[in-house]
């Protein structure tokens, strides 16, 4: 039996393509590698509204990693809220956030940190979950957990109110 050579060319086709349809989609694994936690600036009127409280002064924030104060953000004006990388070596991240004039707070966030498989080429990622939060109550009212649960998504974690 004699192949036609339509048949041969469809063949050498397919052979030919085969191997670019097992390539990976080009996922890059570095893109996704540490969660962030997001913490929202609150405060509460008189009257028990809450609204997002925007720092009218420069803040500056700062990680305190092995004992040594590393600043994560610097003089920032104008926000609610932040994105601060969570530490996957430790099961309690320090935030310390200086106000003008001087004046501190700390924030230590208490967590579970949970290895995730994600593929053979991208290796495991660290999920945590948030088991507390402590706060220093210079300018900090107080401090709750809205979502327990940070993965490499957006949503709130930590809501932080201020005395106003």
């Amino acid at each position: 039996m004699r192949m036609s050579a339509k048949i041969k060319c469809i063949v050498c086709f397919l052979f030919a393509i085969l191997p670019f349809t097992a390539c990976e989609d080009g996922y890059d694994c570095s893109i996704e590698n540490v969660a962030y936690d997001r913490i929202g600036f609150y405060c509460v009127s008189d009257e028990n509204v809450e609204s997002k409280y925007k720092f009218p002064e420069a803040l500056t924030v700062s990680l305190m990693v092995n004992g040594r104060d590393s600043i994560v953000v610097n003089h920032i004006t104008d926000t609610d809220n932040l994105l601060l990388p969570m530490s996957y070596t430790s099961d309690c991240d320090t935030v310390v956030f200086h106000y003008e004039g001087d004046f501190t707070d700390t924030l230590y966030i208490g967590h579970e940190n949970i290895p995730f498989y994600i593929s053979m080429e991208c290796g495991t990622v660290m999920y945590h979950r948030i088991t507390g939060v402590k706060y220093t109550d210079s300018f900090i009212d107080s401090a709750i957990v809205a979502n327990e649960h940070v993965k490499f998504d957006y949503n709130e974690n930590i809501k932080v109110y201020f005395i106003d």
